[in-house]
């Protein structure tokens, strides 16, 4: 799995995966300040299926219609069962935001370990 800019090419992280391995990215909403969390498992064909959105509260960027089951856990909105395959995973950098990347509940990427506002994409290669 590679973490890398995507307008110049530059490698943030390179790291072994297997299918199953589960990848967690976690942010700080920009508006409201709360927590969110997407779940996304490792695919055999170098994809990823998102099965897990969760967040604090419910407002700007919040999908409002999505397949699989809605409910409430720990203070949270937990969509799951999502199903949704992505041949790679994109977000606008912010070191404010606090992002984090977890596999399989170890830290892989803190939020200072890409600069701040660049575009990033999460990718998986043939090894």
């Amino acid at each position: 799995m590679v973490l890398r800019d995507q307008e110049d090419g530059t490698e943030y992280i390179r790291e072994k995966v297997d299918p199953g391995d589960e990848i967690i990215v976690h942010w700080r909403h920009s508006v409201e300040r709360t927590i969110w969390e997407e779940k996304l498992k490792v695919e055999k064909d170098q994809t990823f299926t998102l099965t897990e959105t969760r967040f604090q509260s419910f407002g700007a960027g919040v999908p409002n219609e999505k397949e699989g089951n809605v409910s409430i856990k720990d203070g949270y909105v937990v969509m799951d069962n999502l199903n949704e395959t992505k041949p790679a995973y994109y977000w606008f950098h912010s070191q404010l935001a606090e992002l984090t990347v977890y596999k399989n509940g170890k830290e892989l990427l803190l939020p200072d370990d890409i600069p701040h506002h660049h575009k990033v994409e999460m990718i998986i290669e043939k090894g």
